[in-house]
């Protein structure tokens, strides 16, 4: 039988709307972005023992563990061959055993950055579940990924991590058990996004559900707290510019903020909040609009998308949750007429800026080099990409 290779990709993702609100029982809407993780599993015959290589670029990891003892630690009859067999574990002891395997096999495991030892863990985690009833891993594997995103700055890194992998699993498991589907189907979907939740747990603890669903199906996903994550019915594509301050944010100290800051001013704080879902379901209804064929008054529906944003960021600047950076791109792209509003937890981390279709492109070139002259990373791309694809 041939060596088998799988390539799969998945995007990043941003908040749109509901940043913090979402806490306080407003809606949140996500949207994938076009800037995307990469892995591609290449099965390599073995001239000694085989071996799992794991090589995350982004990270500066190149580890090899050896294919047996993962198989002898982790896989159990009865084995299969078919990929359907979707077997549940419990959490938290599957990843204790994942921990132990990794503090024995490389005993300075502890040694790794933070980041790096979430990946690991991430990574067997999710191997050792998705192969773990069948017997046909026998030769070297190498689990090479990459990525366009910035890690931990708010645009979905750990959970499009966790869905390209995933998916790469599954797929490179439905090939082996002879099915060379060229797409993922609904029910591949599912999987994939349900087994990237359990990585999200491992690297956030108690994640919403939003960022897994997002980079899996792709678009725009709406949530709110204690509900389920809702794909929205429509598509979109919008242009934007996403700018990095490079200026790491603290998600639970922000958020520890703005639970002290309604403790001392409810009533204000709850205004803040109600209007922050206002502008959340307003622009929810303008992007179904603009994603209708033969929309008609694109430039107002623009216009007014670009008032949400900057609504939306000078309610959460209210908050206490901006930075100057954040002010300072808000500001250079006023100067052009665009909108703009910062993306996640605040504090730091990334602001979008929105381009319409009639955007001049001169206009556009002068404001990112603007931005960049400021030291600003600036990448130029677009809200609702597909979900997680293979690559053929």
């Amino acid at each position: 039988m041939d060596l088998c290779k799988v390539k799969v990709t998945a995007p990043g993702k941003v908040i749109l709307h509901g940043e913090h609100s979402v806490l306080y029982g407003e809606i949140a809407v996500a949207c994938s972005i076009g800037l995307k993780t990469t892995t591609v599993i290449q099965e390599v015959k073995a001239i000694n023992e085989p071996s799992i290589n794991i090589i995350f670029l982004s990270l500066g990891l190149n580890e090899s563990i050896p294919l047996k003892k993962v198989v002898d630690y982790f896989f159990e009859p009865p084995f299969s061959k078919s990929w359907k067999n979707h077997i549940e574990v419990d959490h938290a002891s599957h990843l204790a055993k994942v921990d132990l395997f990794w503090n024995t096999i490389k005993p300075n495991f502890e040694k790794f950055s933070e980041v790096q030892k979430q990946s690991l863990r991430s990574f067997l985690y999710l191997f050792s579940k998705i192969f773990a009833h069948t017997d046909l891993l026998k030769n070297s594997m190498s689990v090479k990924m990459t990525t366009e995103l910035t890690i931990g700055a708010g645009t979905g890194s750990s959970a499009s991590f966790a869905v390209c992998l995933a998916a790469a699993f599954l797929q490179f498991l439905k090939v082996k058990c002879g099915c060379n589907d060229k797409i993922f189907h609904l029910e591949d979907l599912e999987r994939i996004s349900a087994e990237a939740f359990e990585s999200e747990k491992i690297m956030h603890g108690t994640p919403s559900g939003i960022d897994n669903t997002t980079c899996t199906f792709g678009s725009l996903v709406a949530y709110k707290k204690g509900g389920t994550p809702r794909l929205l019915d429509f598509k979109t594509n919008i242009r934007i510019l996403l700018v990095d301050t490079k200026v790491s944010r603290n998600t639970k100290r922000l958020v520890s903020h703005v639970s002290a800051l309604k403790d001392r001013n409810s009533n204000a704080v709850d205004c803040v909040m109600m209007a922050c879902g206002h502008v959340t379901t307003t622009a929810i209804k303008i992007l179904e609009e603009l994603a209708q064929d033969g929309v008609k008054d694109t430039e107002e529906k623009y216009r007014h998308l670009a008032d949400l944003w900057n609504m939306n960021h000078c309610l959460l600047a209210s908050l206490g949750v901006s930075h100057p950076a954040l002010e300072d791109i808000r500001a250079s792209a006023a100067v052009y007429g665009f909108g703009c509003k910062l993306t996640g937890a605040g504090g730091g981390g990334h602001a979008i800026v929105l381009l319409p279709p009639s955007s001049d492109q001169t206009t556009i070139d002068s404001l990112i080099a603007d931005l960049k002259n400021k030291g600003y990373a600036v990448k130029d791309t677009h809200l609702g990409s597909d979900g997680v694809s293979l690559e053929m």
